[in-house]
């Protein structure tokens, strides 16, 4: 059988500092096919020590540049189709922000349909539902080439064209089983048989996992997560607040970077907290993993919410790469998390509770047995439904079908 040959598209992978989780997804997958990929808005520099791999397999454009807007008023005149694509994202574009940053998107992918043109792909995919995936719709559209996109979380919620987009996709994958409901009740039953339930999934660990170390004097918690509001850092610092009262010796790390950095350091010093909680920043993912392995992290918690604009988590990756290496961890009961930490998998509280998450966090301080028993479920969990390599075989079957 001969091997696909796929074009991905990403926000910024395997450039910047996100997107790690699509990374190791693209780094299984050009094991299998031969992939070429398009960020559409790459930075300089790569990130991550594992995505450096992946550099020979991108092709670099800027979002949008003076050749790709000539090349579109070209196409303008030449070929009639591209006023086809330009009526539908005016009609089905709800917003005027959706609407601009569709037609930013337009001349890129424009452009991007002249490169692929004669490299006989087989099949696009997209990952996210903004535009992204925009940039794959438009260079279906002039191509002919099937495509796919992956909707994660707040692009759901965004609903950049998505009915239109299922429409001409091949498929739609959702992450999560929360997802994939309000994506129906987005796009309505019309094209129900094209959507399916995939999860993101981690690879299993590449380095030895470590003995946990008995001569640490703080229980060490690990946020790695971006600091922004649907993340819910301001309930961890309040209950590691009521931990310090009683005398628990913690240390939370946040290993992230976003734009209420100044906001959360502000709380943390008017609560005298500056050496117990410690802002790392982003770190590369490679170093994150290495914290994992060599067990210098207790617990990971994410504290995530729903927004007031009703934003709220997919199947976070974050949690699934400490489940694999039999770290025990905390979240909320928001978005597709409980699908991830059900049936002894991990500790699931009531979002936006300080109280009750400091009452998660103290029973693991105290029982070491009960941290011994969710990292083994944990793991159990993400090897029997999260395996990166059966959600590759999977996504592929796909593409091919």
């Amino acid at each position: 059988m001969s091997i696909l040959k796929l074009v991905y598209i990403t926000a910024q992978a395997p450039y910047g500092k996100g997107e790690t989780f699509i990374n190791e997804e693209m780094l299984a997958i050009k094991d299998k096919s031969e992939i070429f990929i398009f960020p559409r808005n790459p930075e300089e520099e790569i990130f991550h020590k594992e995505a450096e791999t992946l550099r020979n397999y991108t092709i670099w454009l800027p979002l949008i540049n003076l050749k790709m807007f000539l090349n579109l008023l070209l196409f303008l005149i030449i070929k009639p189709q591209i006023w086809e694509i330009i009526i539908s994202i005016f009609r089905y574009s709800q917003t005027l922000p959706i609407l601009i940053k569709n037609l930013i998107v337009l001349p890129k992918g424009v452009y991007i349909s002249e490169i692929i043109r004669k490299m006989k792909i087989d099949h696009i995919h997209a990952h996210w539902g903004s535009t992204t995936s925009t940039i794959a719709y438009v260079v279906s559209q002039l191509t002919g080439i099937p495509w796919s996109f992956t909707l994660h979380r707040w692009d759901i919620k965004e609903n950049n064209m998505l009915k239109e987009k299922a429409k001409t996709a091949k498929f739609v994958r959702v992450i999560s089983r929360d997802g994939y409901n309000e994506v129906l009740r987005i796009i309505g039953d019309e094209y129900i048989d094209k959507c399916f339930l995939l999860h993101m999934g981690v690879d299993i660990p590449k380095l030895k996992i470590g003995r946990e170390k008995k001569d640490k004097d703080d229980f060490i918690i690990a946020t790695p997560a971006n600091l922004v509001e649907v993340k819910g850092h301001k309930y961890l610092i309040e209950a590691i607040d009521m931990l310090k009262r009683k005398g628990y010796n913690v240390k939370c790390y946040f290993l992230g970077d976003g734009p209420l950095r100044r906001d959360l350091e502000k709380t943390v010093n008017e609560m005298s907290l500056e050496d117990i909680v410690i802002f790392k920043g982003a770190i590369p993912h490679n170093q994150l993993l290495e914290l994992y392995a060599n067990k210098e992290v207790d617990c990971v918690i994410l504290p995530s919410i729903v927004t007031d604009k009703g934003e709220h988590e997919g199947i976070p990756v974050s949690l699934m790469e400490a489940m694999v290496y039999k770290i025990p961890v905390i979240s909320t009961n928001t978005g597709g998390i409980p699908e991830l930490l059900n049936n002894g998998a991990g500790i699931i509280v009531e979002q936006k509770d300080p109280y009750e998450l400091a009452e998660a966090i103290e029973t693991l301080i105290k029982n070491e047995r009960l941290r011994r028993e969710l990292g083994e479920g944990g793991y159990r969990k993400v090897m029997e439904e999260f395996s990166l390599p059966s959600i590759v075989t999977k996504l592929l079957e796909l593409m091919k079908g």
